[in-house]
């Protein structure tokens, strides 16, 4: 090519348009002062599915006493959660609501403090660790059977929610504390823990008004939280002075030096990281279990093969560690139920410094979220979303999938640090039960969504049970 063509072939070539400036997201908006959130209150997932629909995978939602931008794309969890970790701070309203209860805990702690007490509570949950508690927990199930072995003998409608409450209470309580935890201190915990979790969200919008001005609910807020510490304060002093005697998580945690600074954690630390251990323990645990017996009932053909894997594994005895891996369509039965509805329904955070998410503007300080439930949604990723398929979490389906699809757990560095010993728990209790018996809706008794701190049944899941 000589000089003249190469001259006329740059003429020809159009110049490169500079980039784009990013634009502010599109505004869901709704009333003076307290913007969508009534439309939030009254229609809820439908709401922000419409939303969605509407206006794409992002949008600020108006809620009058804070705005927040609105993330629907796994690559927006991966852009917040992994590759601008630091950028986005567990900051604002509903994190300062969290640490009222949790305090530092792994949860809401950040920084090199939170790098610290991550390697102090990390071997807690090695997988050789969980080995060791199987035995526990598969002993805490039996023991909570007994109510479900008597509905089953009255032939009446039960109702598994709070069951599955009290039930993975006792799991979480024999694993964590042994015998340092009394039956009664157990329930009493998790009354405590239930209503602490439902009020983190009117704590968000609550928590700078004045002392003097009434607010519904904080009293007993502060009244459970005096108790939960009480107990679990009480419970440390015990394993303090017998902390080599027992095996169990709390022991360990007593136990553990930091390899760094050679400290152990104070009673303080200890309070903080079982409280959030416990609180995140069981309630998503015991939520995903509802949604997944619901789904049970709802498809025969999913429940009958789940019967099928646990009497092939199994048969009739007690599950150890090693059939868990054999038990795989009963762990993707609980993973779909947490994909349809998630526990933990959004992750948000806020922005340090101004940034930009597919040509839209963050501005510095604005609350983003991360929206697990419309992330699990997406029709750009999952194939029919509105459909109960736990095939989906095949091997041979899950292949090509983006790494940030499902984000029940959270994603990246703060992926939750109980993320296996939920699972393990699920498919360990869903396994007993499907042994133990067989389940069947109750006609006229549909379940409720309940969107609070969490996304759980209002009146629980009602089943006849029958015994195998």
């Amino acid at each position: 090519m000589n000089h003249n063509d190469s001259a006329a072939l740059k003429q020809q070539t159009p110049d490169v348009p500079p980039s784009l400036p990013p634009v502010d997201p599109p505004r869901v908006t709704g009333f003076p002062l307290v913007g969508a959130l009534p439309s939030l209150l009254k229609d809820r997932l439908d709401f922000l599915e419409a939303a969605r629909r509407r206006h794409g995978d992002v949008f600020t939602l108006d809620l009058g006493f804070t705005e927040a931008i609105i993330m629907c794309h796994p690559r927006h969890a991966q852009h917040i959660l992994v590759d601008q970790l630091r950028n986005y701070a567990k900051g604002g309203p509903i994190w300062e609501s969290l640490r009222t209860f949790l305090g530092n805990g792994l949860p809401v702690s950040e920084g090199e403090y939170w790098k610290r007490q991550r390697r102090m509570v990390q071997p807690a949950f090695h997988h050789k660790r969980l080995v060791t508690l199987t035995d526990k927990m598969t002993a805490a199930i039996d023991e909570s059977l007994k109510e479900w072995e008597a509905a089953a003998n009255a032939g009446e409608p039960f109702n598994v929610a709070p069951a599955l409450s009290r039930l993975t209470i006792n799991v979480l309580v024999r694993a964590m504390f042994g015998s340092g935890l009394s039956t009664s201190e157990a329930e009493r915990v998790g009354q405590d823990a239930a209503y602490i979790i439902d009020y983190v969200m009117m704590g968000m919008m609550t928590n700078k008004l004045p002392e003097w001005m009434p607010v519904p609910g904080r009293a007993r807020y502060r009244q459970a939280l005096r108790s939960l510490d009480e107990i679990v304060f009480q419970v440390i002093e015990r394993g303090r002075k017998g902390a080599e005697e027992e095996d169990n998580l709390l022991s360990l945690l007593l136990n553990m030096v930091d390899t760094e600074s050679g400290e152990r954690m104070t009673d303080t630390q200890l309070r903080d990281e079982a409280v959030a251990l416990f609180v995140a323990g069981y309630e998503t645990t015991a939520a995903g279990l509802t949604w997944a017996l619901h789904f049970l009932t709802q498809h025969p053909e999913t429940s009958q093969r789940m019967k099928d894997e646990v009497d092939e594994v199994l048969g009739q005895r007690t599950a150890v560690f090693t059939d868990l891996l054999k038990l795989s369509h009963t762990r993707n039965v609980f993973q779909e139920s947490l994909r349809m509805y998630s526990p933990a329904y959004w992750l948000p955070r806020t922005a340090q410094e101004e940034d930009e998410i597919d040509g839209y503007r963050i501005p510095a300080g604005r609350m983003v979220v991360a929206f697990s439930h419309l992330i699990h949604r997406n029709p750009s990723v999952w194939e029919h979303p509105e459909r109960f398929d736990p095939d989906r979490f095949t091997p041979a389906r899950s292949e090509g999938r983006h790494k940030h699809a499902w984000i029940p757990f959270g994603a990246g560095q703060r992926l939750c640090i109980g993320k296996d010993f939920s699972l393990m728990e699920a498919q360990l209790i869903l396994s007993r039960l499907t042994q133990r018996f067989q389940m069947s809706a109750v006609p006229g008794r549909e379940p409720v969504l309940h969107l609070g701190t969490s996304m759980r049944t209002k009146d629980g899941v009602w089943v006849r049970l029958k015994a195998r």
